[in-house]
């Protein structure tokens, strides 16, 4: 696999850093806030966040023409753009016992727009192109599920830090139809999943009595599954067509604003960045006749960004 950690590393090591340096300083500036008669905000031991928005994003993969990763070194790729619909998700968080938390968190997005193309290729570097088609990506999924266990480094002042390390699970479901166009009867379908250990790092900064400036910050280590159905050609087996491996990582940064409506509740409005990528893996492809063939995966990207607006019930 081609060396694709060495920068989320780096990246997730100075929000880290970042974050403890500010916590640090925000441990001199909480206690003259709390000198100044401004009250640390008490934390519920359960907090329930409930929240909608909308997420858009890109996916793209492609394979080789065999497994050396040659002839031709990108034959088929795919490229799914503007991937796009409304979202619901839940977070709970709780703690448990003195500074420990535990939290998990649930989220699906509804693809209502986006388009999805795909090209074959004769020579290297997407020269001689031999297919091409796009169809709209009008329909299926994104959901993520993810629990974690976490020590709170800061709280009882304006600043709060937690880092988190837990597991979780992201997938898309891509189903790829022609309605009303050439290919009526094209009923093809492409599911992904990334799977892994994470690593998360959530604060927050209480401004006055009823602002909070909220940020948090993840890096997965993933095992990537990708499958498809490709109904329309015979040789292939069906309802698994092919199969895909490979090893990956997913970055994501999320910030909000709250504001505080009273002691049980809060709204918050915000957005964020994710990235997720894998390096070279397994395109295993299953003949309809029985029997398998075996190509190099070049990899995947798929990134994207998202906004919410939520609100959050403390129970004490």
């Amino acid at each position: 696999m081609r060396n694709t950690l060495g920068a989320p590393r780096l990246f997730v090591g100075g929000i880290l850093f970042c974050l403890l340096l500010g916590g640090s300083r925000g441990v001199a500036q909480s206690k003259a806030a709390d000198a100044s008669g401004v009250q640390p905000l008490q934390e519920p031991t359960w907090l329930i966040g409930l929240s909608g928005g909308y997420q858009r994003q890109d996916f793209r993969w492609s394979i080789a023409g065999n497994s050396a990763g040659r002839d031709p070194n990108i034959y088929s790729e795919l490229k799914w753009r503007g991937v796009s619909g409304p979202t619901a998700a839940i977070d709970l968080h709780w703690n448990a016992w003195k500074r420990w938390r535990v939290y998990a968190s649930g989220s699906r997005v509804f693809t209502r727009g986006g388009t999805m193309s795909d090209t074959d290729y004769g020579l290297d570097n997407r020269n001689d192109i031999l297919y091409h088609e796009s169809f709209a990506a009008v329909a299926g999924y994104d959901e993520a599920v993810a629990v974690g266990i976490g020590y709170a480094l800061l709280g009882g002042g304006s600043w709060r830090l937690t880092p988190y390390v837990g597991y979780g699970v992201d997938a898309q479901y891509f189903p790829i139809t022609d309605p009303g166009g050439s290919f009526g009867s094209l009923d093809s379908s492409y599911s992904a999943k990334w799977l892994g250990p994470l690593v998360r790092v959530e604060a927050s900064l209480t401004l006055g009595r009823r602002w909070q400036v909220v940020a948090d910050a993840a890096y997965h280590q993933a095992t990537y599954h990708g499958w498809a159905d490709w109904n329309l050609i015979p040789t292939f087996a069906q309802p698994v067509s092919f199969r895909h491996r490979a090893d990956g990582y997913g970055v994501e940064a999320d910030g909000s604003l709250r504001y505080i409506a009273g002691r049980r509740i809060s709204v918050e409005i915000g957005g964020g960045y994710f990235n997720w990528q894998t390096g070279t893996g397994i395109d295993q492809l299953y003949l309809s006749g029985g029997g398998s063939d075996q190509t190099q995966l070049n990899g995947l990207v798929r990134e994207g960004w998202r906004c919410k607006l939520g609100v959050e019930i403390g129970i004490y």
